[in-house]
């Protein structure tokens, strides 16, 4: 910046006006994706494995309650709430370190803001994870085993693409 007119606008020499900056282009942006997916299946794995170990092995049958005529697990619910509070976790700590690592990106998703930022994202992520395998389960009357696992990757897959978005948009504002 060398100087100001006399309206107060700034006068750009060197370097690029805010306005002109370039965006990452198309090559970075998948390269970022990439790294997102890398980053996201980690959680997914801790997420996964989390649920798995607290449905079919730590937490006993807690019932079920038909909401909106779908019948909700108790067990399920709890276990998927608890394997999103550790993904969350692993996803955030690999997505400052791994992911989004431009000097603009670190400046804006290391901060209090930032991280309630990503997590009311991945609040949204779950309750549409806590719905979507629920409505899965229900679907294909699986609530335990294999079965359900399957659901909760398909429906990782829909949350992922959010998360994503979402992210980068709200956290990072399209840097």
């Amino acid at each position: 910046m060398d100087g100001e007119k006399p309206n107060g606008e700034q006068i750009y020499n060197n370097e690029e006006s805010p306005a002109e900056k370039p965006k990452q282009d198309k090559k970075q942006l998948i390269k970022e994706l990439l790294r997102y997916c890398v980053a996201g299946g980690a959680a997914f794995v801790f997420d996964t494995a989390t649920l798995w170990l607290f449905n079919e092995k730590i937490l006993p049958y807690m019932g079920r309650a038909n909401v909106l005529g779908i019948e909700l697990d108790w067990r399920l619910a709890l276990a998927t709430s608890l394997g999103f509070i550790v993904g969350i976790t692993v996803n955030y700590l690999i997505s400052i370190w791994f992911v989004f690592t431009t000097e603009k990106q670190k400046e804006r998703g290391r901060n209090v803001k930032a991280f309630l930022l990503f997590a009311l994202v991945g609040f949204i992520g779950y309750l549409l994870t806590v719905g979507g395998v629920q409505l899965g389960c229900w679907m294909f009357n699986v609530y335990e085993g294999f079965g359900s696992l399957v659901v909760r990757a398909v429906v990782a897959g829909i949350v992922m693409i959010w998360n994503y978005v979402g992210r980068k948009v709200l956290v990072y504002k399209g840097e």
